[in-house]
Order: structure tokens, then C-alpha cells, then sequence
């Protein structure tokens, strides 16, 4: 296992890129650095995720969105082979962060919201390690370390060989 940043950040951004496309979203863009802001630490892709024209508040549309935030440390989680919690470990924060504010409003408790994302965490898990899902994961991290930035066409092709 390399576990430099380059390589741990491509994992991390292919599992959003796999879940997210998976999930119906069309990829627009992907990368190994920021399209934002150069300032930011040097361990930090983007991928940008197009839904289309949806209902923001909708049930599914929402768990869509989670999963796809969250699965970019859980494809790390696997790359790893420890599962740390991402409220807990520094590069994991923000997709926690963005989670929790986007299922904000859903649960009057926030130990039931801080349960939802952990099963949310642990079906991801579960998906992710078996093959052929790890397969296409690894397949966009390499694609991405090869070339630092896919679009929408290299995505679909990646994935789709190995899940069709």
C-alpha cells in the first residue's frame, strides 16, 4: 500500500466519483488538486457532482448526496484498512462536515443523525471492499494519478468497465 497524499487523496476522490456516478450523478470533473483555491492544504481534490435538475429536499435525493459525500473516506477507510470515524480524523472533517449540514433538519436528535451517518458509513464499507466495486474505485485512482484530472467521459469509462 503507498499511502503518500497524491495516492491517498485519488482513492478518496474515486469513491465519490464510483458512488456519486453509481448513484445517478454525471461527473463533471474530478481532480487530484483544488479547482478553488491554491491556498488550500496540499492533500485536497475536488470532484464536482452534477444531480441534474432535482428536488433538494427529497428523501432519496438527500441519501444520494450523503452517500456519495461520505464515500470518499470510506474508499480511503478500504484503501487502509482501518476504519477511523471522519468527525475524528483531520482530511476526513470536511465531507463530515458537509454531511452533517445537509442532513441537518431531518432528525430532531442529533445522536440519531450521528447514527444514520455511521450505517450510511458501514453499508458503504460493506459495498466498497467487495469486488467489482473496488475494482472500478481503483481503476478511477489510477486514472487519476495518471492524469491528475478526468472529466465526464474518462469517468464513465472507468467505471462502467468494471460495473457496467
Amino acid at each position: 500500500m503507498n499511502d503518500d497524499d497524491e495516492t491517498l487523496t485519488a482513492y478518496h476522490e474515486a469513491g465519490h466519483v464510483v458512488v456519486g456516478y453509481l448513484l445517478g450523478a454525471q461527473i463533471d470533473e474530478v481532480r487530484l488538486d483544488s479547482m478553488i483555491d491554491d491556498d488550500l492544504p496540499r492533500r485536497f481534490g475536488d470532484c464536482l457532482v452534477n444531480w441534474g435538475h432535482v428536488d433538494a429536499g427529497c428523501d432519496w435525493q438527500r441519501q444520494r448526496e450523503l452517500m456519495t459525500i461520505l464515500a470518499g473516506p470510506v474508499a480511503e477507510m478500504v484503501y487502509r484498512g482501518e476504519r477511523l470515524h471522519p468527525a475524528h480524523f483531520g482530511p476526513w472533517q470536511g465531507d463530515w462536515q458537509q454531511a452533517c449540514e445537509r442532513s441537518m433538519g431531518v432528525f430532531a436528535d442529533p445522536v440519531q443523525q450521528v447514527r444514520f451517518l455511521e450505517q450510511l458509513i458501514a453499508q458503504l464499507y460493506r459495498k466498497m471492499e467487495q469486488d467489482p466495486w473496488w475494482a472500478a474505485i481503483a481503476a478511477v485512482a489510477d486514472e487519476l494519478l495518471a492524469h491528475e484530472a478526468l472529466e465526464h467521459e474518462d469517468v464513465a469509462a472507468a467505471v462502467s468497465f468494471w460495473l457496467g
